[in-house]
């Protein structure tokens, strides 16, 4: 490995024992003191003889828990000697060094409808949700809630830094047994015109009750998220959440919400 990768990366693990060529899930490793990287987290092995990089997703945390690195399937086409070693890029390293994790907690109660719904002229600091529009698409990246008057782009959530969306996680108490979904739906109002807009849907979850013990929705804290987006707003850009009726109608919603944003710390 040259000093260039070095300085560039960050060495999370060193290869404890040699391991065969071919599809692997594992290597051994020698013990760490501290959670290095997380379960997704994709880092590199750098062949100690070679210098040869290898991508490996991981599987599990790269933690004290065990003397290994557990990762997504991965064929190497030679052996692996001990003293190779597993790094993370400087970009990663810099990602958990400068950014945090942003939370924005509030609630709605309202009737229920198959057309998407969100607040009124209150915004999110009055729970009463009445503003309906004509819109049902749950596709993220594509649908849109349309027509969104002015009244209601003033009172959206707005951003006052360049930040990612990562997603959100509701609690869903419907009065009978049907589902609900969430979204968040995302733009720029139009600042000093007198002008609709349309928001585009970039994050959906619909209550999931698979987990059990019941598999009912009636009447009960049932669980919607979506928090794997990585979805880019500029300063001054608005989220309008919204919540709409997956299989019918009737009854009435009550809703938690947590909006998780990523924000960097400013140098």
């Amino acid at each position: 490995m040259s000093l260039q990768q070095y300085l560039n990366n960050k060495v999370l693990a060193t290869v404890s024992d040699a391991a065969d060529g071919g599809a692997t899930t594992f290597l051994q490793i020698f013990p760490l003191r501290q959670t290095m990287a997380l379960s997704g987290d994709v880092v590199k092995l750098i062949h100690k003889g070679t210098g040869r990089e290898y991508e490996m997703q991981l599987s599990a945390d790269l933690d004290d828990s065990v003397a290994r690195c557990n990762f997504s399937s991965v064929t190497f086409d030679t052996n692996i000697p001990q003293g190779s070693v597993i790094i993370a890029s400087k970009d990663k390293g810099f990602d958990r060094t400068h950014s945090s994790l942003q939370y924005i907690t509030f609630s709605s109660q309202a009737a229920t409808a198959e057309q998407w719904k969100t607040f009124s002229s209150a915004g999110i600091s009055n729970h009463t949700w009445n503003t309906s529009t004509t819109d049902t698409g749950t596709t993220v990246g594509t649908s849109q809630i349309t027509g969104i008057s002015t009244a209601i782009q003033s009172v959206g959530i707005v951003v006052p830094f360049a930040c990612t969306l990562v997603g959100i996680r509701a609690t869903i108490y419907r009065v009978g047994n049907f589902q609900t979904a969430v979204g968040l739906f995302c733009g720029t109002p139009a600042y000093n015109d007198n002008a609709t807009q349309d928001f585009t849907l970039r994050a959906y979850a619909a209550a999931d009750n698979s987990a059990g013990p019941d598999s009912n929705y009636s009447q009960r804290p049932v669980k919607a998220e979506d928090l794997s987006r990585s979805h880019s707003l500029s300063a001054g850009d608005i989220i309008l959440p919204a919540f709409n009726s997956v299989t019918n109608n009737g009854g009435n919603a009550r809703i938690s919400y947590t909006i998780v944003l990523k924000t960097t710390k400013i140098l």
